[in-house]
C-alpha cells in the first residue's frame, strides 16, 4: 500500500526532479550563432563544457609541461602553439607530486619572459592545488567547490587516472565518472577540463601509426577517447630529448598549421622548460644510433664480441653512453623479439673473472 506522496512518486518514476529542457529548435539553434565566449584556446580546440587531454609516457615531463601551459594561458599567452583566446584562470590539481616537486616546476615562471604585469596575471589567475585522497564522484564534488571558489575557466587535472574510482580501461567505469559525473559538472559550472595521462605500453613504431589510429594509442578504454573532444599525444624521437606532439582529434580547431610540431627539453634540466625543436634536429635524432636494430647490426652475425668493443663501435657509431645502455637493455630483454634480441655470455678468463661477450644467440658452451 503507497500511502505516502514520495511513494507514488517513486511508484511514477518521479522520485527526481523533472527535466528541464535547456535546449532549442532546429532553427532557433541556427540562429543563436556562435558564442564565441565558450572559446578558450583556438577556434574551440578547448572549449566551456567539454573536456580535452594529452597522453605521454611515464617520466617524459608531463607535471612540467601542465604547468607551463598553466602560466602562460593564465597570462594569456600561446602555450605549446595553443592560443589562449583571454588570460584564463585556471585550478591545476596535482595528484602525483610532491610539494617540492611543485616548488621545483615553478621555475618555468622565470624562463618564460614574463613582464611585471603578466608575472601579476599568473599570481591572479592560476591556482595550483595538491588534490590527494579523492577519487569517483568524491573527486567531482571537491573539483567542483574548488573550481566555484576560484572561478575558474579551466580545470586541469594531473594525472586523470589517479581520480579513477573503478577500472580505467573499463568502458562502463569510464561511461559513469566521464560522461556521468565529469560531464555534468562540466556543463553546470560552464568551464572546461584538460587532463594529463598516461600512454599505454609505447608502441614499437609510434611514428608508424595510422593518424586515424593514434587518439587511441593511450591508457583506457575507446569510451576515454570518444569523450575527449580534443587529443594530442606526446612521443620521443628516439631516446633523444626530442619529442613529436600530435593533435589526434579536433586539428582544425588548433590553429595549428600542421598536426605535428616538434618540442623539446631546454638543456638546462633545471630550468624545467619546454622550448620548440626543428626538423633538422629531429632528423638528427632519429640518424643517432640509438635503437636496438642499430645495435644488433654492430653485433657479428657468428660468434659474438667482447662487451668493451661492442661499447666502443656503438660510441663510433653515434650511439651517446645513454643510447647505448638502454638499447642494450632491450635487446637482452627475454620479452624483445627474436631478431632484435641478444644474449650475455660469460667466457672462462685465466686472469681473473669471466670476459662478457655480446651475441646473437644463447651461450652453448663455455667456449667461445
Amino acid at each position: 500500500m503507497h500511502d505516502t506522496l514520495s511513494d507514488l512518486r517513486a511508484l511514477a518514476g518521479l522520485e527526481h526532479e523533472p527535466y528541464v529542457p535547456r535546449g532549442h529548435d532546429a532553427i532557433s539553434w541556427l540562429e543563436l550563432g556562435i558564442n564565441y565566449d565558450d572559446y578558450l584556446v583556438g577556434e574551440g580546440f578547448i572549449e566551456r563544457g567539454t573536456a580535452s587531454i594529452l597522453a605521454g609516457s611515464s617520466g617524459i615531463g608531463k607535471s612540467s609541461l601542465a604547468v607551463q601551459k598553466g602560466i602562460l594561458w593564465s597570462a594569456g599567452k600561446s602555450a605549446f602553439n595553443l592560443d589562449p583566446r583571454k588570460a584564463l584562470r585556471i585550478v591545476l590539481t596535482q595528484n602525483e607530486d610532491s610539494n617540492n616537486d611543485i616548488v621545483k616546476q615553478m621555475a618555468v615562471s622565470r624562463q618564460l619572459g614574463l613582464s611585471d604585469s603578466e608575472r601579476r596575471l599568473v599570481s591572479e589567475n592560476f591556482w595550483v592545488e595538491p588534490f590527494k585522497g579523492y577519487t569517483g564522484q568524491d573527486a567531482i564534488n571537491k573539483w567542483a567547490e574548488l573550481c566555484k571558489w576560484f572561478k575558474a575557466d579551466l580545470l586541469i587535472v594531473n594525472p586523470l587516472s589517479a581520480y579513477y574510482e573503478g577500472d580505467i580501461s573499463s568502458n562502463e567505469d569510464n561511461q559513469q565518472f566521464l560522461y556521468g559525473s565529469l560531464a555534468r559538472m562540466l556543463q553546470e559550472l560552464k568551464i572546461a577540463c584538460h587532463s594529463i595521462h598516461h600512454k599505454t605500453k609505447p608502441h614499437k613504431n609510434p611514428r608508424e601509426l595510422p593518424y586515424h589510429e593514434k587518439m587511441y594509442d593511450m591508457l583506457g578504454g575507446s569510451v576515454l577517447t570518444n569523450f575527449h573532444r580534443a587529443i594530442i599525444l606526446v612521443d620521443p624521437v628516439g631516446e633523444s630529448d626530442v619529442y613529436e606532439f600530435t593533435i589526434a582529434k579536433r586539428f582544425a580547431e588548433s590553429g595549428w598549421p600542421l598536426k605535428t610540431q616538434l618540442f623539446k627539453w631546454h638543456e638546462d634540466k633545471a630550468k624545467r622548460l619546454w622550448v620548440p625543436a626543428s626538423s633538422a634536429e629531429a632528423t638528427q635524432a632519429k640518424a643517432k644510433g640509438n635503437s636496438c636494430s642499430d645495435l644488433v647490426a654492430l653485433v657479428p652475425l657468428h660468434g659474438s664480441i667482447d662487451k668493451k668493443i661492442l661499447r666502443r663501435n656503438a660510441m663510433d657509431n653515434k650511439f651517446t653512453e645513454r643510447h647505448y645502455e638502454a638499447a642494450l637493455a632491450e635487446c637482452l630483454d627475454d620479452l624483445t623479439p627474436d631478431d632484435l634480441r641478444l644474449y650475455e655470455w660469460k667466457v672462462p678468463n685465466p686472469h681473473g673473472g669471466p670476459r662478457k661477450r655480446i651475441s646473437r644467440f644463447p651461450q652453448q658452451s663455455a667456449k667461445d
